[in-house]
């Protein structure tokens, strides 16, 4: 009952999140989708809050952190919650989506999916920051507790403890339980910012693909209750939104605030951040929007790091992680190349590529490409630092790749014609 109650106050970061809803890029879209957008930025709101909070020295309780929500639940327009004129029919592919989420939360509650991370790293500062009520950087900062990445992002932990005001306390079954959540938000997202482009019958399509290539790689990778999730959710957010309506304003700013989140939810997502500013300002030639993309991201993670300086936690992002290893390129390519088969001869990314391959719409596709591409060199980067990252590669690679394998699943969404071009003999889905 208490992971339920957890789960439950999260979601409660709608509220924070709703005045987003009145964003163009986010109003046009149905309420599914509407819902699942608002929940992302929500959990950035609230996590910025909360630092805000620790920064002034207010504890966390429901009062300091509540009374916030109401003024911001005035922002919110009622259409969130009603059924629009643009509202897209319920389809088997909806149906075999939710049947995809409801397994992992099956393998998710039985923790067969439980990520060690949560074990050694969010789950224990949730409930300390749960506990002190604040961002506990006595905590954080001691020495024996130097593994734990004192000067991770705070975005997973911060969310964390917002759910345990709630339930009272961290809960362990509750944090894996938000797993198929943020799952779930990954898809919604993607599919309503997809479903202009493409139409409301292969935008479910491609959701289902990319619920079905997800699915099995937190499965694979044990992704529950770790930080993975919600970092793909943002990134999803972020590239689909840029890809669909990145030539509008408002699609800017939504992706613009999800980058942020990414940012502040793991290391590689201010190297997503980057890697999709510089592809949007080369593929789409607009400087000016791709400096408003990276603005979030330098404001959170440089008040983050600025924070973490100024408590003595800096460690990662002072570089303290090993030094450059160029010698061991052929061993980094040969055991990322192990990780990325999945244990299944690739399958997940011949799924994820094959409707690209039946287009070969190269230059619609081209921003997630190029997007995928990037993952793929600053993964490999990162992995060229210690003298033997083997053990490292084994135990994150196969969660770390699937960023890369949603950008190919969005460029397969983007290589489909428009609607009212559609050729049947060309887009017939090869699955």
């Amino acid at each position: 009952m208490t992971a339920v109650v957890f789960a439950a106050t999260s979601l409660l970061v709608i509220i924070a999140g709703a005045w987003a809803s009145r964003l163009s890029a986010i109003a046009r879209l149905d309420r599914r989708a509407r819902i699942a957008i608002v929940f992302a930025i929500g959990c950035i709101i609230a996590a910025v809050l909360m630092f805000i909070e620790s920064l002034l020295g207010m504890p966390w309780d429901r009062v300091s952190l509540g009374s916030p929500l109401f003024f911001l639940a005035l922002a919110a327009p009622p259409m969130l919650w009603r059924d629009t004129s643009n509202e897209s029919p319920w389809m088997w592919t909806d149906t075999a989506t939710l049947l995809l989420i409801a397994l992992t939360t099956y393998a998710a509650m039985n923790a067969r999916e439980t990520n060690g991370d949560l074990i050694h790293f969010w789950g224990p500062k949730a409930q300390q920051f749960h506990l002190t009520g604040r961002i506990d950087t006595d905590f954080l900062g001691f020495q024996h507790y130097y593994l734990m990445h004192p000067d991770y992002p705070p975005l997973v932990p911060l969310v964390y403890a917002w759910a345990s005001l709630g339930s009272h306390n961290f809960s362990w079954w509750g944090a894996l339980l938000l797993t198929p959540m943020f799952l779930w938000v990954t898809v919604e997202s993607f599919r309503g910012l997809a479903r202009d482009a493409i139409g409301p019958e292969r935008a479910s399509q491609l959701a289902l693909l990319l619920a079905a290539v997800l699915t099995f790689g937190f499965a694979q990778g044990r992704a529950a209750g770790g930080a993975d999730p919600p970092l793909i959710m943002f990134e999803t957010i972020a590239l689909a939104a840029l890809t669909f309506a990145g030539d509008r304003w408002s699609g800017i700013v939504v992706a613009a605030l999800a980058l942020g989140g990414a940012s502040w939810t793991k290391f590689e997502g201010a190297a997503f951040a980057v890697a999709i500013v510089l592809a949007f300002a080369i593929v789409k030639r607009r400087p000016l929007a791709a400096f408003v993309l990276a603005i979030p991201s330098l404001a959170l993670l440089g008040s983050w790091i600025a924070f973490a300086d100024a408590h003595h936690l800096l460690d990662a992002y002072a570089a303290n992680r090993g030094a450059f290893n160029a010698g061991a390129i052929p061993m980094v390519l040969f055991e990322c190349l192990k990780s990325a088969s999945y244990g299944f001869f690739f399958l997940p990314w011949i799924a994820a590529a094959a409707p690209l391959l039946r287009t070969r719409r190269w230059r619609a596709a081209a921003l997630p490409l190029l997007v995928a591409v990037l993952v793929l060199g600053y993964t490999i980067f990162f992995y060229l630092h210690g003298a033997d990252p083997r053990w490292w590669i084994r135990t994150s690679a196969d969660r770390v790749l699937l960023t890369a394998l949603m950008c190919i699943v969005i460029a397969s969404a983007a290589a489909m014609p428009p609607p009212e071009s559609r050729d049947r003999s060309v887009t017939r889905m090869p699955f």
